[in-house]
């Protein structure tokens, strides 16, 4: 077992970044931001969030295969093909360990992957631990989510919302202001895609303030843990909503795909947008954003997702 603060020093990351192990383990690193727990067992390695008294999944990788999605929403993450199947330049929120980034990294050599990470220590771990290899293709920013939206000017295909701290995203990171500034940076055909946990009230408002600045809004439920990932699009024309209406898989097939990610079974995790439970939610600004209260306030309907 091992404790690190965020500031360890250059002589400890720099031990930390060489570190190895074959045999299982589980540590423990606090930073300012984030109380975190690695484990290896056999060739899975888990990042996990510790919070509230409970441990948030965060990310996961397979040694053996580093390629394979061990984790269910980061392989719905993908349906933004269906509506965006040429994602040159693609800007993600959040650098948890990585397990989106190698099957991308592996599927599109040519584009560019930049991640935006605000604690120092996840990119580490995942550097260490998870045994992450940033490329020039995979930079890895060290800054504040929106802060990199607000100053960066150029334009992205997909924008990927997946920051969470210890289980939660951060207030300024649900906004209709935040959400406005990334539909600002999508490409005229770029994809706004959001990992959202539909077990409390706040899913509902999340829902409505994407719907404040996205005209079109499309769900993905992905079985096991609770998480819907939102698609969204700046423009109305043509339609997304209908999943029937999408390209066929066998055109955006690739064959690193082949056993680790299938695009039909992503199709069919389609759900509605429950209009009826949008009613009284709020839309989130910076002015009224309860993330954290409305994130505890479990919903009343065993399938809050619909």
């Amino acid at each position: 077992m091992k404790l690190l603060p965020l500031f360890a020093g250059a002589a400890a990351l720099s031990a930390l970044a060489g570190f190895a192990r074959a045999q299982d383990f589980v540590e423990y690193f606090d930073t300012i931001y984030n109380s975190l727990t690695v484990e290896r067992r056999g060739q899975i390695v888990e990042l996990r969030a510790r919070a509230r008294g409970s441990e948030a999944l965060e990310s996961a990788v397979n040694l053996a295969d580093p390629l394979r999605l061990e984790v269910a929403y980061t392989r719905s993450l993908y349906g933004a093909l269906f509506l965006q199947p040429q994602p040159k330049r693609v800007l993600m929120i959040g650098l948890g360990g990585a397990g989106f980034h190698r099957l991308f990294s592996a599927a599109y050599p040519d584009s560019l992957l930049q991640t935006v990470e605000l604690d120092p220590m996840v990119f580490e771990l995942c550097r260490a631990r998870m045994q992450f290899k940033p490329t020039p293709q995979t930079p890895v920013t060290i800054m504040d989510g929106r802060m990199f939206v607000k100053r960066d000017k150029q334009q992205w295909d997909w924008l990927i919302l997946d920051a969470f701290r210890g289980g939660f995203v951060p207030p300024h990171l649900k906004t209709e202001e935040f959400y406005r500034e990334c539909a600002a940076r999508l490409s005229e055909r770029g994809v706004f895609i959001s990992n959202l946990h539909a077990t409390t009230e706040l899913y509902y408002s999340d829902l409505k303030t994407i719907q404040a600045v996205f005209p079109q809004v499309v769900l993905l439920n992905t079985d096991g843990r609770g998480n819907v990932i939102a698609l969204a699009v700046k423009y109305r024309e043509p339609v997304i909503t209908d999943p029937t209406k999408w390209p066929t898989t066998a055109a955006l097939q690739n064959a690193a795909f082949a056993g680790r990610l299938d695009l039909d079974a992503i199709r069919a995790e389609h759900i509605p947008i429950p209009t009826k439970k949008l009613g009284k939610a709020r839309v989130l600004s910076d002015d009224f954003s309860p993330v954290e209260f409305l994130d505890t306030l479990k919903t009343n309907n065993t399938d809050n997702r619909k």
